[in-house]
């Protein structure tokens, strides 16, 4: 199975969910890829309330895989996380060992034909705290899978921008009194651009 990732070790990045040591070795590693979005449905997400949020994946994996399996996983500020049904797909959550969440969605029908998205809504209880917080997410097709886990960051000599498996990425913001002025001050800076593809 091919992987395409920058991460050479999964282990300590993804908890409980072990793949072990892989190795970076991808022909395809410069071409263009999908990624794994967030969207927020035109809501805010608050510090500490709860509201709905969507994962899209945008197309199977290279060259013209399906899609068969997507793993989601969040740090320890997210209070919780509850999948929303899908047709054709089972979901599951386990709580990681040091905080956080593992969301895994499975295909049960007919595999999702390589261009097309895929779209996974998820009920969240927002960290307590304004901020950035991201989510790594794993697709997995019948030959080769995808790790989006990098985070945005400058271009540099040996380092594309954005780079080719960025994390995606919500703002949480403050909550607001009923004067209307914020109760806390957000420390997170916007999600970078998504990048359409």
């Amino acid at each position: 199975m091919r992987t395409f990732i920058r991460s050479a070790t999964l282990v300590a990045t993804l908890g409980t969910f072990a793949f072990g040591t892989i190795a970076l070795n991808s022909p395809l590693l410069g071409s263009a890829s999908a990624h794994s979005i967030i969207q927020l449905n035109e809501v805010s997400a608050v510090a500490g309330q709860t509201s709905a949020m969507t994962l899209e994946i945008q197309h199977g994996c290279l060259p013209a895989e399906p899609t068969l399996q997507v793993e989601a996983f969040v740090g320890a500020p997210w209070r919780a996380v509850r999948p929303e049904p899908v047709a054709g797909w089972t979901s599951s959550v386990t709580k990681q060992a040091k905080g956080g969440w593992h969301i895994t969605w499975v295909n049960q029908g007919t595999p999702i034909p390589f261009g097309t998205a895929t779209f996974f809504p998820i009920t969240v209880s927002w960290p307590k705290n304004p901020g950035t917080y991201g989510m790594s997410v794993m697709q997995l097709c019948p030959g080769s899978s995808y790790y989006w886990n990098d985070k945005y960051a400058p271009a540099t000599a040996s380092t594309p921008s954005p780079p080719l498996t960025p994390r995606a990425e919500v703002l949480v913001v403050a909550k607001k009194d009923t004067s209307g002025k914020t109760t806390a001050t957000s420390t997170g800076k916007p999600a970078a651009p998504v990048h359409a593809h």
